[in-house]
């Protein structure tokens, strides 16, 4: 993506979030429409319970439709519902089991990535050999930087933007990403 077009999306972005702030239903569905998906793919890192997914993601959107005159300005809608939504749904799923850790619940997933790296990596193995693989390799990783590397290269999501998330360090992240990097290509070769 070059930077004029993440600069037309985050004008764009910027836009549709101002008119869905104003009232604008169509902005409002428009947003649901283009970020459902991802927020589904999100929540599956953390349960595999589709009705804690679900109501959790209602419960984001309802909550924004609600007190949307009184919401900050954003220039990444994504953003903003990842980070709410991860805000959501660990609130539910600690009030459920208290006494589960965010790792735990990260680590006990069985997160499928659909690494849009796939046919850089290898282009010679076949799809499924390479998402066997990569699953395997992902594996590997902490429950920190299976996450991160999800926020990063799937939402594409800066490296200030997920230690904002997940109360991080800038540096941090950019560390845990480097050595997630090293893991995976050492693993792939």
């Amino acid at each position: 993506m070059s930077f004029i077009e993440l600069l037309y999306q985050e004008e764009d972005d910027a836009h549709l979030w101002q008119r869905m702030k104003k009232g604008d239903k169509e902005a409002f569905d428009k947003i649901y429409v283009e970020h459902i998906d991802h927020l589904v793919r999100y929540g599956h890192s953390f349960t595999q319970d589709a009705s804690v997914i679900d109501d959790n993601i209602q419960e984001v959107f309802c909550r924004i439709w609600q007190k949307r005159s009184e919401l900050k300005e954003t220039s990444n809608i994504r953003y903003y519902l990842l980070a709410s939504f991860r805000n959501e749904l660990l609130k539910d799923i600690r009030k459920k089991k208290k006494s589960v850790l965010l790792w735990e619940i990260f680590s006990e997933s069985s997160v499928s990535f659909n690494a849009s790296l796939e046919a850089t990596i290898i282009q010679k193995e076949s799809q499924e050999q390479l998402h066997k693989k990569l699953n395997h390799t992902f594996g590997k990783l902490s429950s920190r930087q299976k996450e991160i590397v999800y926020l990063k290269y799937y939402n594409e999501l800066t490296f200030g933007e997920i230690g904002e998330m997940m109360g991080l360090e800038k540096k941090a992240v950019y560390n845990a990403v480097s050595k997630a990097m090293i893991i995976l290509r050492k693993e792939l070769r």
